[in-house]
């Protein structure tokens, strides 16, 4: 056994990024091999508590050599769209990304944002109402969050529309 400490750092070096880092079609390759899908025609809606600027998306889309897919800002709450400057805008982007990445063949994605202090059941129904989306997600979490019978009610408007919902845990 070789103590923790005294290991070689891991780094990546198959990856099609930077340094062997992963990007892009290395998402593909890794967690759906083979597949022919590519979400084609299809809509992903996001939530987003932070803002993002879009020429990131476009120089990733770039970088990966992957389709420009349009993108749809839902601003909610008051929120401008702007990213903040926090750090959240990190996880927006990095959800546009890996949405784009996993399936390049998407006719857009819609950014649900509602900024920090937005309302999670605001967003969650507006995604509802909308019903542009099949697929959602989301990556944000609720500090204590417990149940939530509102949101249950969502959740179930969502799911009789034909609407998923995936949640980060």
């Amino acid at each position: 056994a070789t103590p923790l400490d005294q290991q070689p750092d891991a780094a990546p070096n198959s990856g099609s990024g930077p340094s062997g880092t992963y990007m892009g079609n290395d998402f593909r390759t890794a967690y759906v091999p083979d597949s022919t899908l590519t979400g084609s025609g299809q809509v992903v809606g996001l939530v987003q508590f932070d803002g993002y600027t879009a020429s990131d998306i476009v120089f990733y889309e770039s970088r990966a050599g992957l389709p420009n897919v349009p993108l749809t800002n839902v601003l909610l709450d008051g929120f401008s769209g702007y990213p903040t400057g926090s750090g959240g805008e990190v996880e927006v982007c990095l959800d546009i990304e890996a949405a784009i990445s996993m399936a390049p063949g998407l006719a857009g994605v819609i950014v649900y944002m509602a900024g920090p202090h937005g309302n999670f059941h605001d967003v969650l129904n507006r995604m509802a109402t909308d019903n542009l989306a099949k697929q959602l997600s989301c990556s944000w979490y609720i500090p204590g969050g417990g149940a939530d019978p509102l949101a249950d009610q969502i959740f179930q408007q969502m799911a009789a529309q034909g609407q998923s919902f995936f949640n980060a845990s």
